[in-house]
């Protein structure tokens, strides 16, 4: 079983491998024999760095699918370029099958490492969400990226060391920044952790430049490069897995607390349902009285309006309408009239030397001949829309809507009468009462209105009391 000692021991012994034949000539048989298993190791490297490559990037893939994190298939991405960007350092290129051009081979590990950079970024920025806590950091990679994109086609003047070295510079220079952010942004478990791993990442990156002024063989710095970049992918393999784990531990904290909150709810429910159960019956008589009162409460309230209508609608003596009732009748009853094209008739009724009866057999025997012809009329209005009104003293006022003049005259006719007819007693003494009557029908003639329909009715009373009284008169103008 491969445990993190045996790891480090692997690793060491890697190095003593791939710096020793650099820094001496030729090695003591000794020595051989003791490298021939790191010799054979060093053979089956970039295999096993393919092979581990793939798994990671495989893994990772599989991990975002799960997940659902586009975190992880961002760190997939960088580890499949990554290990292609290290491949075609140490002369396995994917370009050779489309090329044989070999300014475009020697410039596949700088371009490469130069995206992969980018994509770092990219990762950096979704972990911590730099775009969002931090925008000016998150503007500070963007130009880094540009720069290091601009200084890609400087490769195609370089030989292959100076490409070399300005990869590991561009390497270098995106890993500073990439610390000076995780720094900048708000400490955290995670921040703190990836901290660490950019500087051993660096750290491996001064190491190169030393090999390359030492004038170490391609195959050692690519060997360190493996190494570092595997090193690399184990500590952010393990720092997003513990991510991912302490996430789903939140999860379930939040789940338990979210059930604890759930099971109180429902307890504190039964507890309110039991509480209401007992007070239910109690609350239902309170309704119930409270429902008759307030029943009791419109009723009274209803009668009361309806005395105020009484009041500001009819005559106290006569118990007829009163002349406001009248004002808003023609009104209405006019318009009704000019809307639908029906007949408007109006009756003008006035008592016959009324002023003799009150200087003959005082007011109260006025009162009362005043009471009995407007019992009189209200007999004679047989129909609902027929409204009888007192319009002041001695004289009333019949409205006789979708009545023509005919009808009118017949009504005014039997008013006169009756009134003939019935004798009226006061304190033993017999009163004869007539009435004059005046008679005008609206016709929807034009610039016609409810005053002018007045006057034409008053001027037939008016004709009646010239002709002799206790008769009818019809205004036909």
């Amino acid at each position: 079983m491969l445990t993190m000692r045996n790891l480090y021991w692997v690793i060491i012994f890697l190095l003593i491998e791939i710096l020793m034949p650099a820094m001496a000539g030729e090695p003591s048989i000794p020595l051989i024999e003791m490298a021939k298993p790191a010799i054979s190791l060093a053979l089956y490297l970039p295999y096993i760095f393919i092979g581990s490559g793939l798994i990671l990037t495989f893994m990772c893939l599989a991990w975002a699918r799960a997940l659902h994190s586009y975190s992880m298939a961002i760190l997939a991405l960088f580890f499949a370029i990554k290990s292609l960007a290290i491949l075609a350092a140490g002369g396995i290129s994917l370009r050779v099958m489309f090329t044989g051009n070999s300014d475009m081979l020697n410039t596949e590990s700088l371009l490469l490492t130069t995206l992969s950079n980018i994509i770092l970024f990219g990762f950096i920025i979704k972990l911590v969400a730099l775009k969002r806590t931090a925008k000016s950091y998150y503007h500070l990679l963007i130009r880094v990226a540009f720069v290091m994109v601009i200084t890609v086609p400087l490769s195609y003047l370089l030989g292959q060391t100076d490409i070399g070295l300005l990869t590991q510079l561009l390497t270098s220079v995106s890993l500073i920044a990439l610390v000076y952010v995780i720094r900048k942004v708000p400490e955290n478990r995670l921040s703190n952790m990836f901290f660490l791993i950019l500087l051993v990442q660096l750290s491996f990156n001064v190491i190169v430049y030393f090999l390359y002024f030492w004038d170490f063989s391609v195959q050692v710095i690519n060997g360190l490069d493996m190494l570092a970049f595997l090193l690399m992918a184990i500590m952010v393999t393990y720092l997003m897995g513990r991510k991912y784990y302490c996430h789903i531990g939140d999860e379930k904290f939040v789940q338990q607390q979210v059930l604890a909150s759930a099971k109180a709810s429902e307890i504190a429910q039964q507890e309110l349902l039991t509480l209401q159960e007992e007070s239910q019956e109690q609350l239902e008589s309170r309704v119930q009285e409270r429902t008759l009162e307030l029943h009791i409460a419109l009723q009274e309230l209803e009668t009361a309006n309806q005395e105020l209508k009484e009041k500001n609608t009819l005559d106290a003596l006569s118990g007829l309408y009163n002349r406001r009732y009248y004002d808003q009748k023609i009104m209405a009853e006019f318009r009704r009239s000019r809307r639908n094209l029906t007949p408007l008739s109006l009756v003008m009724v006035d008592i016959d030397h009324f002023k003799r009866v009150n200087d003959s057999f005082g007011h109260l025997a006025g009162d009362k001949c005043i009471v009995e012809v407007a019992a009189m009329i209200k007999s004679l209005l047989r129909r609902s829309s027929d409204v009888g009104c007192r319009y002041g003293g001695e004289e009333f006022c019949l409205i006789l809507p979708e009545t023509d003049e005919k009808g009118a005259l017949a009504m005014a006719e039997d008013i006169c009468q009756s009134i003939r007819q019935q004798k009226i007693t006061h304190n033993a003494s017999s009163i004869d009462l007539t009435v004059s009557c005046g008679v005008t029908t609206y016709q929807q003639e034009k610039g016609v209105t409810p005053e002018i329909i007045f006057e034409c009715v008053d001027k037939a009373l008016y004709k009646a009391k010239q002709a002799g009284r206790d008769q009818v008169q019809v205004n036909t103008n």
